[in-house]
Order: C-alpha cells, then structure tokens, then sequence
C-alpha cells in the first residue's frame, strides 16, 4: 500500500513545528549549559539541590534547571502529536516516527540523570548529543509528510524520473551521517577540553597537521571531518542545482544548509581567536542544529517526493529498509569476525579486558574501516555479483543501491574508521587499520581475486591484520605474540575459504573466478586446504612451546586441532558439499574457540 497523499491537519502542521522548534532550542540551550560549566549546576536529578527550584543566587543551576524544563516541554508536545496522527488522522508515516521519538525522549531523560551522575564524561555527552539529534529528525521526518510539500506537483512523470528523487534522498541522507558524526565528534571535543588543544586555524599549531598528542588529534579529527562534510554539502549543492526532477523545494533546504555551513566554518575560527567564549560555542553547536535540521527537512522531503511522485511503496521506505542496504553492504559476518580477533588480540595484549574507552573506540574504528572496505569490495565486483546466485541479492546487483552511492559509503566508512583510530587509540593502531584495507580492497579485491587461483591465500593476509590493529591499540607496537596471531589467520584463511569454495564452485566457475577448486577441482583443493590445515595446527603449539601460553591454552588447542584435522581429512577423502560445508562452518568455530582459550589463559595466568 503505497503512502497517503494528502496533507494532515492544519492543527497538526503547527504543533509538529512548534515540537520541532522546541527539541532545537533544548539542544543549543544544552550547548550553553555546557559551555559555561553548568551542566553539574544541579548535583542531584531530577531535582536540583534537593529542591523544585533551584537557588536564586546560582546561575549555573538556573542554566541547567532551564534546560530540564526545556526538556520536559519536549515530552508532552511530542505525547500529542503522536496521539494525534495515531488517533485523528490514523497515519502510520506520522505516528511510528513520532512514537520512536518518545521512545527516545525517554532514555534520554536516563541518559541525563546518568551523565550528570557520572560528572559529564565527554563520550556520554557525546551520546546525549546523538540521541536529541536523532529525536530532532525524526519530528522534522513527521513534521515535513505532514505538509507533504510533493502533494503540490503534478502526480503524473514519466518513467524516467523514477531514479532522480530516490537518488537524491541517498546522497542527502550520506551527508547526513557525516553531518551527524561530525557533531558528535564537535561534542567530544568541547568536553574533553581538546578545544583548546590547537592554537591556530587550519592548521594545529603552525604549519603542524598531525599533533602528536591525544587532546590534539581529537581536535584536528574534527577539522578533517568538517572538511570531508563540507566538500560533500558543496558537491551535494551543485549536482542537486542540475539535478532534473527533483524539486526545487529540496535544492533550496540544501542550498540553505551549505549557506549556513560556510557561516558555521567562520564561526569555528572566530571562535578559536576570541578563546572559545561560551556564547559563540553555544551559537556554534546551535548552527550546527540548524544545518541538521536543514538538511533532514531536504532528505524527508525526497524522501516524500520518492514515495508520491515515484509510486515507490511504503513499504519499501519503513526504517529497516532504509538502513538495511547500507549495513549489508559491510558484509556484516565477516566483519563481526574481524571484530572477534581484534578484541581478542586487546585482552590477549592486556591480560584482560583494556581500558574501555579503548575497547570501544578500537571496535567501532575496527567496524568502520573493515565494513568499508567490504563495501568497495561490493562496489568493484558487482557484475561478478550479478553472475552469481550467491550474491545476486546484495544491494547493488539487486538495485537497491547504485554503484556510486555504495561507492560513497565505503569512502565515508573507511575514512570515518581511520580518523577515529588515529584521534582516539593511536597512529599504530590506524596504519595497520589502513594496511589491512589496502591489502583487501587494493592488492586482493582488485588484483589477485581474478587472476590466480592463489589469490585467497596471498590476499588472506588482509584479514591478519585485525588482530594486529587489536594488540597494537593497547600497547601501541607490534610484539611478536601479534606476529603469530597475524599468522594463524594467515594459515586459517586457506582451508576456511577452499571449503566454502568447494561449496559454492557452480557460482565462481559461472562467474569466471578463478578460485581453487574451480581450477583445479575439489579433491585437488581440498587436499590442499587439509596440508595448509596440518601448518595451521603445528603453528598453534608455538606459544606454549616458546611459553608465552600455558597449559590452559594447550589442552584446548590440542582438542581443537585434532577436531579440524579430522574434518579437514574427511574433505580431502571425501571432497564433497556436506563435509565442506560442515569444514567451513566448523573452522569459524574453531577461530573463536582458539582466541577464547588464549583470553583465558592470560588471565587466569595472571
């Protein structure tokens, strides 16, 4: 059923606006008590020094009584309008965004009580942030399908505009989730006190680029990220300003956003010569509102348009199907994988669970940087997706993406995951991060993968680097315990991915990859995959035998090899899809039991 056309009730269109206003006056007002100190005025929550009203004579405690009051507006505003879209105007494209908004504006209430328990630490701030911005969009999401602005032209188009709306609501919506990680990472620095970590613009200090400390590289994190944001609003102006069949109404809020941005850019600097006041700051994170705002009106209104003009069902725009494509473009098992033998690598390196900043920081910059570059990976074999049965569903060959946007978020990922790396774990830490994405994307995905039926094993060195990255964000070297964990996923790749082939042969041979048992033939790979099974299992007897792992650690890596062997030599005698499969499935097992054992061998060594 596509989505309802007509406008909601003039009623309904001021008090969404009215709301809206409101969540953006509670969040530049929450930068103002922010940047003059006050978000600890009150000491207790929800009351404030045990009392209704706070202490005439106590500024700071009326700044941040202010913005509780502030906050408690929100609730009934956005309460009504929910009820009102659900029970009036029974529009579910009103009410379900409406009613995700409450179920934030809630936690949000918990996450403020939390944040000023815990003394304003700069990345639950950060996260306090978010979660308004993501209740502010979602009420301008409401708010703009309830003007429904689209409903004015004609209903009519032909075929070929299908694409430009659509198109439009991809690009605008990619700026977005820069826009937003750039205001996160703004928040970070004003409450780490890495504002004041450089003292000139552009650059640091000087001519300096790349400071050397962690308050200075979360400060130039945000510059770069603002650079990286405003190409993407000034390349998003211009092609919109061509852009046949897309409103005008969408280019103007766009063009309004990267208006307000070039202000924004000269604000940070003013900002910076004048020593950081509090009301430039706090004018500062409220222009950065008002440009979300800006650029949410323009994606929910293409978003609209898309629906309307387009016929694209509603179904197809519910919030699952609009983050889904981006998500599996990431190849998320595999990443989750990566992720597994980076943090194992942490507690390995630490003998135990590592600073948690540290932990998440690493993780996150992990996810972004690998999901990235699966994405490229995506990007560059397409047509061989389409050719396979396997992946014929993934976005691009199944059209839910188009190779440019795709193209766009592996850029955005991966460069979002090496700045976060580099500003918040260590320069280590992100080189390796970004030798892992060469060797994927670079060495692998765009050479070997068609060249040689060698290619998964030259090319698996890519997936050796996760560990790398995990051991180097907690000591900030390579040791060679991380050396032979680089390896053991070195030795694993083979036997992992032949079985896998041995499986899904049909699809590479139609698609023309030259993957092993393609060129060869399954009893010749799967022999192959069992001698590279043999190397896997002597490699894993070294750290006890050199004693950087103990008895814990041997009796489990013992079991556990002798658990691949055999299947590996069911596979070579019987090379067939059942045991591969089995191989395949029991391999990523086998992995995660392995790190398990030497997690737990450390510590309780320890």
């Amino acid at each position: 059923m596509g989505m309802r056309n007509e406008k909601a009730g003039k009623g309904l269109q001021v008090l969404l606006g009215i709301t809206a206003l409101a969540i953006g006056l509670l969040i530049a007002w929450g930068a103002l008590v922010r940047t003059t100190g006050s978000g600890l005025g009150c000491p207790d929550w929800p009351l404030c020094y045990g009392r209704v009203i706070p202490p005439l004579e106590d500024i700071a405690a009326w700044f941040e009584w202010i913005h509780r009051l502030l906050a408690a507006s929100v609730t009934p505003l956005l309460t009504l309008s929910a009820l009102i879209a659900w029970r009036r105007e029974r529009r579910p494209d009103l009410y379900r965004p409406l009613f995700y908004a409450l179920g934030l504006v809630f936690g949000q209430a918990l996450l403020g009580g939390l944040t000023v328990i815990l003394e304003l630490p700069p990345t639950m701030v950060a996260v306090h942030l978010a979660l308004a911005l993501t209740i502010l969009g979602l009420t301008l999401v409401a708010a703009v399908r309830a003007a429904a602005p689209w409903s004015a032209h004609a209903p009519h188009r032909e075929l070929a505009s299908v694409q430009p709306a659509a198109r439009a609501m991809r690009w605008i919506g990619m700026t977005g989730i820069g826009l937003f990680a750039l205001t996160l990472v703004g928040a970070t620095v004003t409450g780490s006190g890495a504002s004041w970590a450089c003292s000139s613009w552009p650059f640091c200090e000087g001519w300096v680029v790349w400071p050397g400390d962690l308050l200075g590289r979360v400060h130039m994190l945000h510059r770069l990220v603002a650079l990286g944001v405003g190409l993407a609003l000034a390349w998003l102006t211009a092609r919109l300003a061509t852009w046949r069949g897309v409103s005008r109404g969408i280019f103007y809020w766009v063009l309004a956003a990267f208006g307000l941005y070039l202000i924004q850019i000269g604000l940070g600097a003013i900002n910076l010569w004048m020593g950081f006041p509090a009301s430039l700051n706090a004018l500062h994170l409220g222009l950065a509102t008002a440009i979300w705002a800006a650029v949410g009106i323009a994606w929910a209104w293409a978003l609209g348009e898309a629906q309307w003009v387009e016929g694209i069902p509603e179904e197809t725009v519910r919030l699952r199907n609009l983050w889904e494509p981006y998500f599996t473009l990431t190849k998320p098992g595999i990443v989750a994988l990566l992720l597994v033998t980076t943090a194992g690598a942490m507690m390995i390196a630490q003998g135990g669970l590592p600073p948690i900043l540290t932990f998440i920081y690493t993780l996150l910059g992990g996810f972004l940087i690998s999901g990235g570059a699966n994405a490229m990976n995506n990007v560059w074999d397409a047509e061989l997706d389409r050719r396979m049965h396997r992946t014929a569903r993934r976005p691009i060959p199944a059209g839910r993406l188009g190779r440019g946007e795709a193209a766009g978020v592996a850029i955005l990922f991966s460069a979002l995951g090496f700045l976060l790396l580099w500003a918040f774990v260590n320069t280590t830490a992100a080189l390796l991060a970004l030798a892992g994405w060469i060797w994927y994307v670079g060495i692998y995905t765009m050479g070997l993968k068609r060249w040689t039926p060698q290619n998964i094993v030259i090319g698996g060195a890519a997936g050796g680097f996760a560990p790398l990255v995990g051991w180097a964000a907690v000591t900030g070297r390579v040791d060679p315990m991380a050396l032979f964990l680089f390896a053991l996923i070195f030795l694993w790749t083979p036997p992992h991915t032949w079985a896998f082939a041995i499986l899904t042969e049909r699809d590479y041979r139609e698609a023309g990859v030259p993957m092993l048992p393609v060129v060869t033939g399954a009893g010749p790979a799967a022999f192959r995959a069992f001698l590279y099974t043999i190397l896997l299992t002597l490699l894993t007897l070294i750290p006890f035998v050199l004693g950087a792992m103990g008895w814990i650690y041997l009796a489990g890596a013992v079991a556990l090899d002798a658990w691949l062997l055999f299947l590996g030599f069911r596979l070579w005698r019987t090379p067939e899809k059942a045991i591969a499969r089995r191989m395949y499935h029991a391999s990523n097992a086998y992995l995660l039991m392995l790190f398990i054992l030497m997690v737990a061998d450390r510590i309780i060594r320890l």
